[in-house]
């Protein structure tokens, strides 16, 4: 049992939390099973139960060595699901969340919003619609909360990885310093701009490119001796708002559903209460 299959599944209507019971669950989608909040138990022990002010977590069991199960040779072959959160598909799913406009405009405008081909935009739009998370016909975004906890989950081991260019050691307390005035940079996690923390630990940020300037104009050091704390990742999307291109000093904020996901990706409870602070402000600004 994977987070791509349980993610594919439209949650029951209960006002219980969801418990996911199975063979077995790897690793990587232990992490991401977690981190959206979905409990789980498998046969070999692995857990994660919340009951009240109690938490189970169990890890790391794998097969025991030396088990031998018996299969027909006419045994049904477990259907494979679509990735729903590779690379490509995530980075329209951002597009969509960050502006749902776009699910029911022209696929080309989510290509280019989300960064991928026309292709690609094509691909994952019809993937998101028969998970349902659009609605048939109209495409308009549905399940949204869903999506945003799914896509967040699966974020730091997936598209998250791929995006990462460079990392440092520096002062993430003081606003960070461009080479040249026409250059973008974007903040996300903990060192965005509008956050209830006062004294971030790391910086996050998103870039076209790494300018070999950046990290001296900024004193950082990419010594090996040094924890890292700055992390520089490549920006993938483009705003179908042309103000937010432009440069700022300081830099701008990074989506905000991406802003959430790197805040979350920490697993720091001081920055998880940072990041529902912050989701219930931008998802829904009319109730604050």
């Amino acid at each position: 049992m994977t987070f791509n299959e349980i993610a594919l599944r439209p949650p029951p209507r209960s006002a219980y939390p969801l418990l996911i019971v199975g063979e077995r669950v790897s690793r990587r989608s232990a992490a991401a099973l977690r981190d959206a909040g979905i409990q789980f138990v498998d046969a070999l022990g692995n857990a994660y139960l919340t009951i009240d002010d109690v938490l189970v977590e169990l890890q790391g069991r794998t097969e025991p060595v030396g088990r031998v199960q018996a299969r027909s040779p006419r045994a049904a072959q477990p259907r494979q699901s679509v990735n729903i959160f590779s690379a490509r598909r995530s980075q329209v799913a951002l597009a969509l969340l960050t502006w749902p406009e776009l699910a029911t405009g022209n696929v080309r405008a989510v290509a280019t919003a989300a960064g991928v081909s026309l292709g690609q935009a094509h691909d994952a739009l019809t993937q998101l619609e028969r998970a349902g998370f659009l609605v048939p016909g109209s495409r308009r975004l549905d399940r949204t909360d869903d999506l945003l906890d799914y896509w967040a989950a699966a974020y730091p081991s997936g598209l998250g990885r791929r995006l990462e260019l460079a990392r440092y050691h520096g002062d993430a307390t003081t606003p960070v310093k461009v080479p040249r005035d026409d250059q973008a940079l974007y903040l996300s996690g903990e060192s965005a701009k509008g956050t209830i923390l006062v004294s971030p630990a790391t910086l996050t940020a998103y870039v076209d490119a790494v300018d070999p300037m950046l990290p001296i104009v900024n004193r950082w050091s990419a010594s090996p001796g040094r924890v890292p704390n700055v992390f520089i990742r490549q920006k993938f999307w483009v705003s179908p708002l042309p103000e937010e291109e432009e440069p700022a000093p300081g830099g701008r904020n990074a989506p905000w559903p991406l802003v959430y996901a790197d805040l979350i990706a920490v697993g720091d409870p001081r920055l998880n209460e940072a990041a529902r602070d912050w989701r219930t402000r931008r998802a829904r600004p009319g109730e604050v």
